[in-house]
């Protein structure tokens, strides 16, 4: 569902005239559907390693039913906002119950962010629903762009170097991943306070501080061993799309500070594009890779994919008038959409054969791996 809405939501550049309000669609139904369902992916993906136990199909069958019915109600003008809450915060606040009911019973403390998480993205619908009833909704593209590359850091923080270390000591045992936490949470309390500081009218201590969060995250990044990975396409492909995040704050910050060198606006796609846009494929896609020799090996089809994301993404942050021709930001939305539509023939594929598991890693690549090709000193 989260490939297909990612696929979906930028149809209303496309063709005019398919909705009432398409900038309002596409930017709801970006976080919202797209992003929402790429969440609960995620998270219901991981809740048996946490909780001993995942949840039933027919609580996923509701899951999807009500995912469903807020993509509905959004495309249904004039509803009753009291039916249009309902329709829209139904997923999010099932999900919410779904990850907390197994986490409670297993008392896995630690985790029971899982299930409050799905809530704040239920509030936060819930207020930019109401602020666009009201004509108060400017500052929410913003606002939900920062709030969702501060969810990439912090979740993305803690998978990406997972990924890139049991890789890593395969590849290359004397080679060791050196990450820097307290350079995550830099990023995050910076990516907090310049939300802040926007909404209080603050753009120049708001752009000093997405500087500083792209810059934390930059650094963190290079101890991730970028360089001896780069042959390992379905860890690069995460490494990244966490350099979109890195960018795209720093951009972000610079467009804050100085909107006559570069427009936020752009600065925002490299974030929603790029960085969440990416992260969710490179991590989706895991389920739907090969696995030889006990690793997971990138597939074309799923490779050209994140390329033409990067593409769209690149597309859209230059933003030149035309393209061989072409109306450069159709054809960015037409690059991004193509790259979803052949990861869901992937997935459409992968579905007639049961689940890999684990299904976001490969927990016997040290047993079954050969020995490793890059030299100890890389």
């Amino acid at each position: 569902m989260a490939g297909l809405w990612a696929m979906v939501s930028p149809l209303v550049w496309i063709r005019p005239g398919l909705v009432a309000n398409p900038m309002f669609w596409h930017l709801h139904e970006l976080f919202f559907g797209m992003a929402a369902a790429a969440v609960g992916g995620y998270l219901l993906t991981a809740l048996p390693h946490w909780a001993g136990r995942g949840i039933r199909p027919g609580a996923l069958g509701l899951l999807v039913l009500f995912w469903t019915a807020g993509r509905g109600a959004q495309a249904w003008p004039g509803l009753p906002v009291p039916v249009l809450l309902a329709a829209a915060l139904s997923y999010p606040v099932l999900l919410g119950a779904a990850l907390s009911v197994p986490l409670l019973r297993a008392r896995a403390w630690p985790r029971l962010w899982m299930g409050i998480l799905p809530l704040i993205l239920a509030g936060a619908d819930a207020a930019l629903l109401l602020a666009d009833r009201q004509g108060a909704g400017d500052a929410w593209p913003l606002r939900l762009t920062l709030g969702f590359s501060l969810m990439i850091g912090l979740i993305g923080g803690r998978a990406v170097p997972a990924f890139a270390r049991s890789r890593l000591k395969i590849l290359c045992p004397e080679a060791h991943l050196h990450d820097r936490p307290a350079l995550g949470i830099l990023a995050a309390l910076m990516t907090f306070l310049a939300t802040g500081f926007l909404s209080f009218g603050l753009p120049f201590p708001a752009g000093v501080a997405l500087l500083v969060a792209g810059a934390a995250q930059a650094l963190r990044l290079s101890g991730w061993r970028p360089f001896v990975l780069r042959s390992q396409t379905d860890i690069l492909m995460m490494l990244l799309a966490f350099g979109w995040l890195a960018l795209g704050q720093a951009l972000l910050g610079l467009g804050v500070i100085r909107p006559d060198l570069l427009r936020p606006e752009e600065a925002l796609h490299v974030l929603t594009m790029g960085a969440m846009g990416s992260m969710i494929l490179a991590i989706a896609a895991r389920p739907l890779l090969p696995r030889q020799a006990g690793r997971l090996r990138t597939t074309p089809d799923i490779g050209l994919a994140f390329t033409l994301l990067s593409a769209g993404t690149m597309l859209r942050l230059t933003r030149p008038e035309t393209v061989a021709g072409l109306d450069a930001l159709p054809l960015a939305a037409c690059l991004w959409s193509a790259g979803w539509g052949l990861y869901l023939i992937r997935a459409l594929r992968c579905w007639r054969h049961p689940a890999p598991f684990p299904a976001l890693s490969v927990a016997s690549e040290a047993r079954t791996a050969p020995p490793p090709s890059i030299p100890a000193g890389s």
